[in-house]
């Protein structure tokens, strides 16, 4: 079990956080863009997704510009779009039999993106939709763009518990958030707000056996189960945790949560009988999707409804609620941004050690100008990043600010 109330000299200090800025300058979101989210991993979706033959999932993350598709050889990343009038052709998720055919015109490709019909064109037009190869790790498929995903997670702990075996895709949630995506991460990998926040989760799992494992591109966190789920936290929670008893026969869970997140922007999520993978596509500085998919052992899914809606409905209470914490955050780093301030305070070990990882991580990548400045310790009145108020009762800010 870890020891939780450290004194005040355990309380990390680093250089390692990022400058308030960082959180709204487009022109460094562009830079994360090309630096960070196209050469890393390029999760589109779970094999899952698309389990029979003539199976398509049409992105939603990319418009439905691509699509997954179950060929008889396997598993295609195709383009969606047309190549006579750039329509898109398949919707959500679906079996296309056949072919794959272009609701205007009637075009015709088969299921690995060759045209194989143009009516009324004399000769082929000989245009093929565009393939995109594919690796895979744990059903996960990720576009090929040389990264090696099964070489990064290959000695991953908890890999036994992220088996997809037997399981099936339920659901697929597009989850709008308004805030940098960086702070999304940084409020998921940290456990120091469960308990004053999040009332159903925290009656839920128990962060006193918060345990940590760090790979050079990801972070888990493994958590307790509260005993035997005598107290839930809220209404949501507490059909949650009748559905789970019943399920169990009165048999409490070996632990709470698995929580993998693999840098920059994966997480792949074990509950007791749930799997759930999350991931964020930023939009811009402000605005991040966070596209939720869950996965159900097939028995549930198909004869346990209530199980899998209470479950849904409290990972969504909780999702809300960390939507609120990140929008406090970024709000706050704002006002500091807008007076010229930038102050940051220290990591709590070992409840945000998750967080100082991935600022590492994050700070490995030439993408920032220069490294913060500290603020972990007292700042003093009149000190750089503090607000001081001067002899004729004004206030005075001192500039902090970082450029990026």
């Amino acid at each position: 079990m870890s020891d939780l109330s450290l004194p005040v000299s355990a309380l990390q200090r680093s250089q390692t956080q990022l400058p308030v800025s960082a959180y709204f300058d487009p022109d460094l979101f562009q830079r994360e863009q090309a630096s960070i989210f196209k050469r890393g991993p390029r999760y589109v979706g779970h094999a899952l997704a698309v389990p029979e033959i003539g199976d398509h999932y049409a992105l939603p993350q990319e418009g439905e510009g691509r699509a997954l598709v179950r060929s008889a050889q396997g598993i295609e990343l195709i383009s969606n779009v047309c190549r006579h009038r750039q329509a898109v052709m398949l919707r959500g998720r679906g079996n296309t039999k056949a072919n794959i055919v272009c609701p205007l015109h009637r075009w015709t490709y088969s299921h690995q993106g060759e045209l194989i019909g143009a009516p009324h064109f004399e000769q082929d037009p000989c245009l093929n939709l565009n393939r995109y190869p594919l690796r895979e790790w744990n059903g996960l498929l990720f576009e090929d763009n040389g990264h090696d995903v099964a070489a990064e997670l290959k000695n991953l702990g908890p890999g036994a518990q992220l088996d997809f075996s037997g399981y099936v895709l339920d659901k697929v949630q597009v989850h709008e958030c308004n805030y940098n995506w960086k702070t999304f991460i940084e409020v998921y990998l940290e456990d120091y707000h469960v308990g004053p926040f999040h009332p159903g989760l925290g009656g839920f799992v128990s962060c006193d056996d918060l345990a940590w494992e760090f790979g050079k591109h990801h972070s888990v966190q493994t958590v307790g189960v509260q005993k035997e789920l005598a107290r839930p936290g809220s209404p949501v929670y507490q059909r949650w945790h009748d559905e789970l008893m019943k399920y169990r026969e009165g048999r409490p869970p070996e632990a709470g949560a698995i929580w993998l997140t693999y840098y920059p922007h994966i997480m792949v999520e074990w509950y007791p009988h749930v799997l759930v993978v999350s991931t964020l596509h930023p939009v811009s500085p402000q605005k991040t999707v966070n596209l939720v998919e869950f996965y159900y052992p097939e028995e549930i899914a198909a004869f346990e409804r209530d199980f899998v809606e209470a479950h849904q409905a409290a990972y969504m209470e909780t999702c809300i609620e960390d939507d609120e914490i990140a929008e406090r955050m970024d709000a706050g780093r704002k006002a500091l941004m807008m007076r010229g301030d930038n102050e940051m305070g220290p990591y709590q070990s070992p409840m945000e050690d998750g967080m100082q990882h991935f600022h590492e991580w994050y700070r490995a990548h030439p993408l920032l100008a220069s490294p913060a400045p500290s603020r972990g310790h007292c700042q003093q009145p009149g000190e750089a990043g503090s607000a001081a108020v001067t002899g004729s009762g004004t206030t005075a800010a001192t500039a902090g600010t970082e450029a990026t």
